[in-house]
């Protein structure tokens, strides 16, 4: 499966495209991702991770080219490697089992190293985990599981294909809005959230509830 990734960073996209094993793949996986997020346009600039493929100079006119015939203009292509295996996300000792238990596995796993400021998104197929904030304005949206190794403040949107048993959980859990596949929940008007603790959000009984997460 190839992974899509997208970030909005002023008017940049950034779309991670690794895995696919010869330039016609990443060509058809990428004109594939761009018909599918295409309600997610956030800009018109693109920056393109393609793993550890390496482009000829034709190439990558060949991808400017298949920008332009979308509205995009291609900024950068990079280089970051392979994807993060799941499974060293190893879930704390004190966690209800049962969450983990059904909780849904994704073979893509994209990891973001900074926060995010107001305005900026994110919107990846699997899972996501940022090491740093979802600032206040900022919204990540995922259609696995999230994880900040920080504070949630802004939006945070875990299962958005539907998936109620995606997890979201962080350092500090101080969202604007939380959802989980069609679940909303928001903290009350004027109510300041102060504790200082790692929380998990899930799904149960219909609802979105959040609980103590040791780390």
């Amino acid at each position: 499966m190839v992974n899509l990734a997208l970030e909005n960073v002023g008017s940049e996209i950034l779309i991670a495209l690794k895995r696919t094993k010869n330039f016609d793949e990443l060509k058809t996986a990428l004109v594939k991702k761009i018909n599918m997020i295409d309600d997610f346009r956030l800009g018109n600039e693109v920056i393109i991770d393609i793993g550890d493929y390496q482009l000829t100079g034709k190439q990558t006119r060949d991808l400017e080219d298949l920008l332009l015939d979308y509205g995009f203009h291609l900024k950068e292509i990079i280089c970051t490697g392979g994807m993060m295996d799941q499974e060293n996300l190893t879930p704390a000792d004190d966690t209800p089992d049962e969450a983990f238990a059904i909780m849904p596995e994704y073979e893509n796993t994209v990891m973001l190293c900074r926060h995010l400021r107001s305005g900026q998104k994110v919107f990846v197929e699997g899972n996501i985990v940022i090491l740093g904030d979802i600032n206040p304005g900022a919204e990540v949206i995922a259609g696995g599981n999230i994880l900040v190794m920080g504070s949630i403040k802004g939006m945070a949107h875990a299962g958005a294909f539907g998936d109620e048993n995606a997890l979201i959980a962080a350092y500090r859990l101080k969202p604007t809005q939380l959802r989980i596949a069609s679940h909303i929940t928001r903290p009350p008007d004027g109510e300041v959230i102060d504790i200082e603790r790692p929380e998990l959000a899930r799904i149960k009984a219909g609802k979105v509830v959040i609980e103590k997460l040791k780390i």
